[in-house]
C-alpha cells in the first residue's frame, strides 16, 4: 500500500518537475541572451540570437534523426536485424560519423543546414571565407559533449528507474546541465567558435 502511494506521488510530481525545469531553462536562456555580447565581433556582421540558434538546431534535430534512422536501416543486412547501438561501440561511432557528415557537408557547402536556412543563419570562417572540413570537424567534436550530456539527461529523465540504478543524482540535473552547456556554445565568440575559427551570422540574402 505504501509503495502504491509513493508511486502515485512520483507520478504527480513529474508534470510539476517538467514545468519547473522548462521555466528554469527559459530563464537561463534569457540570462545567457542578455550576456550574449561580443565586443570584439565584426560590427559589419549581425549575429542571430541564442533563441533563434536553438530553434534552428531543434529543426535540424528532426532531419538528423531521420538520417540516423536511414543509416541504421542500411546496416540491417549486416547486423541480422540487431539495430541496438547501446552496447555496440562500432554502431555508435558509425552513427556519430553519419551525423558529422550530415552537418559537415552542409557547413562546407554554403554554410547552412536546412534549419539554419529556415532561420536565415550562415556559418562562415572568421576570415569571411567558407568553412573547410577541418573547421567543421573541430566545431562538431567540440559540440558533442554538450549535446551528449543533454540527450543522456533526457533519456535518464524519461527512464527514471535506470537513472536511479546508475546514480543518486536526479536525472533532470543532467538535462539542465547539458541544456546550459548547449546554450553557452551558441553564444557569439564561444570557445567552440574560437577553436574552430568560425562564427554564425545572420544571412541577409
Amino acid at each position: 500500500m505504501l509503495n502504491i502511494q509513493t508511486n502515485r506521488k512520483q507520478l504527480l510530481m513529474q508534470p510539476q518537475i517538467a514545468l519547473t525545469l522548462f521555466q528554469l531553462m527559459n530563464n537561463i536562456m534569457l540570462l545567457i541572451e542578455i550576456t550574449n555580447i561580443d565586443p570584439t565581433a565584426n560590427l559589419t556582421m549581425s549575429h542571430p540570437t541564442i533563441f533563434k540558434r536553438f530553434l534552428a538546431a531543434f529543426y535540424d534535430s528532426f532531419l538528423i534523426l531521420a538520417t540516423a534512422f536511414i543509416a541504421t536501416a542500411l546496416t540491417l543486412p549486416f547486423t541480422k536485424g540487431n539495430v541496438s547501438a547501446s552496447n555496440n561501440i562500432y554502431m555508435s561511432l558509425y552513427l556519430l560519423l553519419v551525423v558529422y557528415l550530415f552537418c559537415g557537408w552542409f557547413w562546407t557547402h554554403g554554410g547552412q543546414t536546412l534549419g539554419m536556412r529556415a532561420w536565415k543563419q550562415r556559418l562562415i570562417s572568421k576570415t569571411g571565407s567558407s568553412v573547410n572540413w577541418q573547421q567543421s570537424f573541430i566545431r562538431f567534436i567540440t559540440a558533442v559533449p554538450a549535446w551528449f550530456l543533454f540527450l543522456v539527461g533526457i533519456i535518464l529523465w524519461v527512464k527514471e528507474d535506470i537513472a536511479l540504478s546508475i546514480t543518486s543524482i536526479p536525472a533532470w540535473l543532467f538535462t539542465l546541465a547539458g541544456f546550459v552547456w548547449v546554450l553557452l556554445n551558441m553564444r557569439n565568440n564561444s570557445w567552440q567558435d574560437k577553436l574552430s575559427g568560425t562564427e554564425v551570422i545572420i544571412d541577409k540574402n
